[in-house]
């Protein structure tokens, strides 16, 4: 039996040991982390979609839209909105939440960029009413459908086409609303469309 105060319990021996590893192996990192805290380059910006590919609707059919809707609105500062097509198409529900045969109604939405400073696109809502009552049609999802975001530079447009569950019995009265910041008044959209 060894004496007290001969050698330490084989436990603070374990211990001790251990320890040591832990600081020496945060000390040999210590090189590394100072190198790491430098900033390296910034990470490569988003790549946006192909413009057919954010826009793309398979298996759709064309719509005719009256003047109302085809009216592109421009701002004073030579900004512009416009519904550059309407579609229809009955969902294969491929997605959370969709009903297969379910008739959906698809506009596509297009800014273009006329003043001299980039277009922010972060806060674009659409809203689909229709009917006499102008009753909300609820927005949901279809394909590979984006809403816009980002930013359109001067002199660029862009698309997105955004998706409602807007019955064909209310095709007669649509009103589309296209808001995308404080400074600029909602783009109205008003007409019919028809098969």
């Amino acid at each position: 039996m060894p004496h007290p105060g001969t050698r330490p319990p084989r436990h603070l021996a374990v211990t001790g040991a251990a320890l040591a590893l832990v600081l020496a192996l945060t000390g040999c990192s210590g090189e590394k982390k100072k190198a790491e805290d430098k900033p390296g380059p910034p990470p490569p910006a988003p790549s946006a979609p192909p413009e057919a590919a954010a826009t793309d609707v398979p298996g759709s059919t064309a719509l005719k839209s009256s003047t109302g809707l085809r009216k592109p609105v421009t701002y004073p500062d030579k900004i512009s909105v416009a519904v550059a097509g309407v579609r229809s198409v009955r969902n294969k529900a491929k997605g959370p939440g969709e009903i297969t045969g379910k008739s959906l109604t698809i506009f596509t939405l297009r800014f273009t960029n006329g003043s001299g400073a980039p277009l922010d696109l972060n806060q674009v809502r659409v809203v689909a009413r229709y009917g006499a009552k102008k009753a909300q049609a609820s927005p949901t999802s279809y394909g590979n459908l984006n809403d816009f975001y980002g930013t359109v530079e001067p002199g660029k447009s862009r698309s997105a086409s955004y998706a409602f569950d807007l019955p064909s019995a209310g095709y007669k009265q649509v009103v589309l609303g296209v808001r995308f910041s404080a400074k600029h008044h909602t783009a109205v959209f008003a007409g019919a469309v028809q098969r």
